[in-house]
């Protein structure tokens, strides 16, 4: 097959099909191919658009035609693809008899226009290939709708799962014993809330064989995703597999990837060993000593955030900062913004009635106005006021360092900040802070919290699921909590090495 007959823009690239091809076959000719094996594999693609991986095998499977039989052979029965792309599939049949014909058959490929998730077949197949349609239940209510109606559908279901979840479970299903799943999807499943019943089924009903995890999209087309190819064998438990990952090779064990909360931990050992030690020394959650909020959602930041402090609207002002303004231990002094606070506790004069009026065909456009949970001049979220005024944690959403801070002060902030507040009053919010902002932290949170690409991703579920250890040594905690306030002051690594020490010897590492 030629490289450059295909659209690599839309659908998969030839060098990533290729080494999944040929990985499969292997796991499925375990290094002995013979005209029974050969005659026997089944190859399905439940969304094989153009061929881009269903062609790829077809042409490997010709090739070793030619070493059994001296001459290139080919059964129709060896691939089968589904697509709902009318005009994909009549490319993929186009290209697949191109490629027969190049191999001197005249002959046609085993493809149908037929939605693959409402399939009903006894039929079992050797490996299944798939680079499944990425969609969110948000924008595509009504296709989830449909498909939750199935018998299928009801069984694999969760609330904001992707609709490539599917794809992945109903592949499984179609696949015989010691059959080999090899999927490119996004990454984001590993962890995902949504994904608890896709992780369960790969967990107990077989084990990776593979995974190459990237930090980057294999799509041209779709910059800001991140992939993962895996390969995956049904009832057999192997343990060990190896994951490529930014240039590395390091070894999973299929029996310790999952953690207690059943997600997917691709790591090196001195990480699990690490995960390990946190988790037999951890004496709460994050999210059971401190109170974590998102900042404000405006709805429409022209009507309500100002470069500058407006006097006709003194009442109603409060201190607005950036994620930016969040760094390692303190916060920007200076508000470089400033907001009209307006939550339902509000009365609003005429001034800034008649300020608002300009952009009411906006306002009362947002979802919660129009459902009348807020008055079209309210902050579509303003959050509880109590959270940006206490004593606090603040962290940036997403950023490529554990970066957070202290603030004590009206510290008002966009929803791209977290907020965290102690549950009570005694809880030592710098103690807490030395470590969020430790080496061994942030060596935890890239491996098991939630990452994409590069940056650290701090939502509220993956810090209410930071396990710590809470010393109740009064002295030790003061003993951190001083060295934390020196860098609230004036940050300085040797100190910083000092607070990483501690929590390392804390952790027994």
């Amino acid at each position: 097959m030629e490289k450059e007959q295909y659209n690599y823009k839309i659908y998969t690239p030839y060098e990533f099909a290729i080494n999944m091809i040929k990985f499969s076959l292997e796991k499925y000719f375990k290094g002995n191919i013979t005209k029974e094996n050969l005659e026997s594999v089944r190859i399905l693609d439940l969304s094989c658009g153009t061929g881009n991986l269903l062609l790829v095998a077809l042409e490997e499977l010709l090739k070793y035609s030619k070493e059994i039989y001296g001459e290139y052979r080919y059964n129709s029965k060896w691939i089968k693809g589904y697509d709902i792309d009318k005009i994909a599939l009549e490319t993929c049949r186009s290209y697949g008899k191109e490629i027969l014909k190049k191999y001197g058959i005249d002959s046609d490929i085993d493809i149908l226009e037929q939605d693959s998730l409402y399939l009903e077949t006894e039929k079992r197949y050797d490996i299944v290939l798939g680079n499944p349609p990425y969609l969110g239940e948000k924008n595509n209510k009504e296709l989830f709708h449909e498909i939750k109606k199935s018998n299928f559908g009801k069984k694999y279901y969760e609330s904001k799962m992707d609709y490539f979840y599917f794809f992945i479970e109903k592949g499984m299903d179609l696949l015989k014993q010691e059959g080999i799943l090899s999927y490119l999807t996004t990454n984001y499943w590993l962890k995902a809330d949504s994904a608890t019943k896709l992780r369960d089924k790969l967990k107990q009903e077989g084990s990776f064989l593979k995974i190459e995890n990237f930090e980057f999209s294999l799509f041209k087309t779709a910059v800001g995703q991140h992939n993962i190819i895996f390969s995956w064998i049904k009832g057999i438990k192997e343990k060990e597999f190896p994951i490529l990952e930014e240039g590395t090779v390091f070894w999973g064990d299929n029996k310790k990837i999952y953690n207690e909360k059943n997600k997917i931990i691709l790591a090196p050992e001195y990480i699990m060993e690490l995960n390990e030690n946190i988790n037999r020394k951890k004496n709460c959650y994050l999210g059971e000593v401190l109170n974590i909020n998102q900042g404000i959602v405006t709805g429409h930041d022209e009507a309500f955030v100002f470069d500058s402090f407006r006097e006709e609207f003194r009442d109603y002002l409060k201190p607005f900062y950036k994620n930016k303004d969040v760094g390692k231990y303190k916060t920007t002094v200076e508000p470089p913004f400033w907001i009209l606070y307006l939550d339902r506790h509000v009365n609003i004069n005429e001034k800034l009635n008649s300020h608002l009026e300009k952009f009411k065909d906006k306002l009362i456009q947002r979802r919660e106005a129009k459902i009348g949970k807020i008055n079209w001049w309210e902050l579509q979220w303003a959050r509880d006021k109590e959270i940006f005024c206490k004593p606090k944690i603040v962290v940036r959403q997403r950023c490529k360092s554990n970066n957070f801070a202290y603030d004590d002060k009206e510290f008002y902030g966009s929803a791209d900040i977290y907020y965290m507040t102690g549950k009570s009053e005694e809880i030592d919010l710098f103690y807490i802070l030395g470590y969020l902002n430790s080496s061994i932290f942030y060596k935890w949170f890239k491996y098991n919290g939630k990452i994409k690409g590069k940056n650290l991703e701090f939502y509220s579920t993956p810090l209410k699921e930071t396990p710590i250890f809470y010393s109740e040594n009064i002295e030790e905690r003061n003993h951190i909590s001083s060295l934390v306030k020196e860098q609230i002051k004036d940050y300085n690594e040797e100190v910083q090495k000092e607070i990483d020490l501690y929590f390392y010897k804390l952790f027994g590492l």
